[in-house]
């Protein structure tokens, strides 16, 4: 029988943050979500402990589940534990071999999936990579005034994402892009007054920033923008953290290019299994 689950609390945050520092690409989200208190809503991490009293893994449950383990042993009671989440999560995400471990124990308590993003790559940069600057395109950060705009495009990147509809754009969603704009983490490249590029910041910790909503509006693409305004923005985001990274679907090999023609490398392999709408 594995080890009970330990809560994180005041009393072990720093511990829990320490080991989810050692691998930042595959952490940050979950570095991100505890060292800024942003665990709510019913949302928790658990931590697991070898008989010597390491940490050796740690997961939080909420409307994602994201495992987080160098112990099969942790992973297989993150996946037990999961199944008591069943009615809550949406998503699961993490490295591909965690996801799939905690899969293969909870997987039964849960509706079949919507959608199985089995492989996605994924990649850091630092700036010897980074093969462009900030002269390269005139990025910068977003403002309230273009809200409406990417809000609609962000909108009509999630819809493809998933095969969907571009769905009209919710107060709720609104809501949520004028925070990330707000916080000065959406960059976008005009040209010509028109939105040629977007991508903002999902998380970030000491070690790395993890870059999220990479988009092109379709109108846009095959013209070399999102190469060079993707290049201008990690060049200003390299300013204040060491690495950048991102994951991508792994059947997009458009997006895999425009990385790598950026200076990205392959660093690791997630996987995504969403659970409902």
């Amino acid at each position: 029988m594995s080890e009970p689950l330990e809560r994180v609390s005041t009393a072990n945050e720093d511990e829990a943050l320490r080991y989810l520092a050692q691998r930042p690409f595959d952490n940050v989200y979950v570095y991100w979500l505890l060292a800024t208190r942003q665990l709510r809503n019913g949302a928790d991490m658990l931590l697991w402990r070898d008989a010597g009293g390491a940490v050796r893994g740690a997961c939080s449950y909420g409307l994602q589940i994201v495992p987080s383990g160098d112990d099969v042993r942790a992973l297989d009671a993150f996946g037990e534990r999961a199944r008591s989440s069943a009615h809550q999560a949406r998503m699961i995400v993490g490295r591909r071999p965690d996801v799939e471990c905690l899969w293969s124990h909870a997987a039964t308590a849960f509706p079949k999936p919507r959608v199985v993003r089995t492989s996605q790559p994924l990649y850091a940069i630092g700036r010897s990579q980074l093969r462009y600057t900030r002269a390269d395109a005139d990025v910068a950060p977003a403002t309230l005034a273009e809200l409406d705009e990417i809000a609609v495009n962000a909108s009509a990147m999630i819809a493809g994402e998933m095969g969907d509809d571009a769905p009209v754009v919710s107060n709720e969603f609104r809501t949520r892009t004028a925070r990330i704009i707000q916080a000065g983490w959406l960059w976008r490249y005009r040209h010509h007054e028109r939105l040629a590029f977007m991508c903002h910041i999902g998380a970030v910790m000491p070690a790395t920033a993890q870059l999220q909503g990479v988009w092109t509006p379709p109108r846009m693409r095959g013209r070399g923008y999102a190469t060079r305004a993707l290049g201008a923005i990690c060049d200003h985001l390299l300013d204040n953290v060491p690495n950048l990274s991102l994951y991508v679907n792994g059947y997009n090999t458009t997006a895999m290019a425009l990385y790598e023609r950026v200076g990205f490398e392959r660093v690791g392999e997630f996987q995504t299994i969403m659970l409902g709408g």
